[in-house]
């Protein structure tokens, strides 16, 4: 749909893909979740590591974004695995590309 710099921090609509250095997020602000397909990301640049982390390829509940903007790492507010009651931020690798497509 539309390529955009950046996603705001009120948002609260729309799903939207997220591609860092290493991975691929989908955030569905409809469904109120965040999944990361690690590894499927676009870097050209060896240095970066993929990281695996704990939900990877699940969806888990989003609370909402910090930060997430191209050039930069992105913040988004997750509960945490395993307990509802916690909070947790996950934070990426830079962002290479931001898209709104639903």
């Amino acid at each position: 749909m539309a390529r955009v710099q950046a996603i705001p921090a009120d948002t609260d609509e729309g799903v939207w893909t997220v591609i860092t250095q290493t991975s691929t997020y989908l955030l569905d602000f409809d469904a109120m979740t965040l999944l990361r397909a690690p590894g499927v990301g676009r870097s050209d640049d060896h240095r970066w590591e993929v990281s695996e982390l704990r939900r990877d390829s699940q969806d888990i509940p989003l609370l909402g974004v910090k930060e997430c903007r191209v050039g930069g790492p992105a913040q988004f507010w997750v509960h945490a695995a395993d307990e509802p009651d916690v909070r947790t931020w996950r934070v990426t690798t830079p962002v290479v590309e931001i898209e709104r497509i639903g």
